[in-house]
């Protein structure tokens, strides 16, 4: 009988505890669970549709770059042809000039002075004679000088063929990936095609801001240049670095061949454009203020002088060959491997991938650019030295085509970022 009451009294226990659970639960835990549901997936949601206006932004820049590209491509061919008629005509009037002479002989203007009449008779003959030499010889001077501007134009050309065939082969790979990262972001965007077309439309405003940002550091460098050829002080000793193209604004080159001289100096200063928000990542977030003018006085880091080291050390390097995925800043490297591999030389760490590169390291303005800060394109980085100028391994063509080089101007690309590492 004791026992049948406490087998009774457990189960009376079991029965109620079924009965009070529900009752304990907080409807307002459901609540902030469902909330909390919510907030991360808008936040998911946020970061896919950011992640595309990114992937929009590398994609239309490099499209917008090869088609720049194709455009000094153009009228490198058409200089080139130019010249080289222009060198043609003058090889044959100089073919003409020298039958002439050899027909005459030598002897014709020994003759005229000593056939002379008098004293004035032959100062006037002497004066001829001496025009005649020095007709031939600026004759001479100006072939020369022809011959040496086909040969630029024609390693030019190469340049920007070589560039151009890097930059194709960069948008197939790129289209492949963004295709890839379309089809991965569709599944994660339920109104896809909507959000696709608002990507777009921030995509294009971002490019034109990235654009006009490096334009106007362009036309900084360029005022100030000119400013430093007109007025220069008599207490300064003037700088003997730069390349031999550096700030070269009127005519974008895509290989500039001069190896820079140790000590370069200048800066890309000028108008950048803020970041804005929803922008590409590569910028990091660099909230830096809009500039139309920039500030070229704008003051230096303390350790400005590593930046100007950096720079240095990389034009050491050119000429060497370009090798993708290799590391060997000697016997061949890439893009973002002669960026990391340069930095290490001095104890930085940088990522390995131009992409990784683009988001480390600090943000700075186009304003507050210097010589050692790297300069990230869509699928590319470089290294600025300064003078509208960069340095970095270009592609797999023979040097100066490719390889190791300069190249001015410092946007001949669109310029997506500036990161510095030191």
């Amino acid at each position: 009988m004791k026992k049948r009451m406490v087998q009774t009294l457990i189960a009376v226990f079991v029965v109620s505890s079924f009965i009070v659970t529900p009752v304990l639960a907080d409807p307002g835990d459901e609540v902030e669970v469902l909330e909390n549901q919510k907030s991360a997936m808008e936040n998911q949601a946020a970061d896919v549709q950011s992640q595309l206006v990114d992937l929009l932004v590398q994609y239309e820049a490099l499209q917008k770059d090869i088609e720049n590209q194709q455009v000094r491509i153009d009228q490198a061919q058409t200089d080139l042809e130019e010249a080289e008629a222009k060198e043609k005509k003058q090889y044959e009037d100089m073919k003409l000039r020298i039958k002439y002479i050899y027909e005459q002989g030598d002897s014709s203007y020994f003759e005229s002075l000593v056939t002379a009449t008098n004293y004035a008779d032959l100062v006037n003959r002497a004066e001829y004679v001496q025009k005649v030499h020095n007709y031939d010889r600026e004759q001479l001077k100006e072939y020369v000088e022809t011959k040496e501007q086909v040969a630029e134009l024609k390693t030019e050309l190469e340049a920007g063929q070589a560039d151009m065939e890097q930059m194709a082969a960069d948008l197939s790979s790129q289209q492949t990936n963004m295709e890839n990262e379309l089809t991965a972001m569709r599944s994660q965007i339920a109104d896809f095609d909507s959000q696709l077309e608002i990507a777009k439309v921030q995509a294009a405003e971002e490019l034109q801001k990235l654009t006009e940002a490096s334009e106007n550091m362009v036309a900084a460098v360029t005022e100030d240049t000119g400013k430093a050829e007109t007025v220069k002080p008599s207490s300064s000793k003037p700088s003997s670095a730069g390349t031999s193209n550096a700030g070269n604004t009127t005519k974008p080159s895509s290989g500039s061949t001069s190896k820079p001289a140790s000590g370069t100096s200048g800066t890309g200063s000028a108008g950048n454009t803020s970041k804005p928000s929803g922008g590409t990542a590569g910028n990091g977030g660099n909230s830096e203020s809009t500039s139309s003018g920039g500030s070229a006085a704008a003051s230096k880091p303390s350790n400005a002088s590593l930046g100007q080291q950096i720079a240095d050390k990389a034009c050491e390097y050119i000429g060497n060959p370009y090798v993708y995925g290799g590391n060997s800043l000697t016997n061949g490297i890439d893009c973002s491997g002669f960026v990391q591999q340069i930095h290490a030389l001095f104890g930085i760490s940088t990522p390995r991938v131009s992409d990784d590169i683009q988001n480390g390291g600090k943000a700075v303005s186009y304003s507050d650019m210097l010589p050692g800060d790297v300069i990230c394109y869509s699928g590319h980085v470089a290294i600025y030295i300064g003078n509208d100028t960069i340095v970095h391994a270009s592609n797999s063509k023979p040097y100066p085509a490719g390889g190791i080089k300069t190249t001015s101007p410092a946007n001949y690309r669109t310029v997506l970022a500036v990161r510095r590492y030191w």
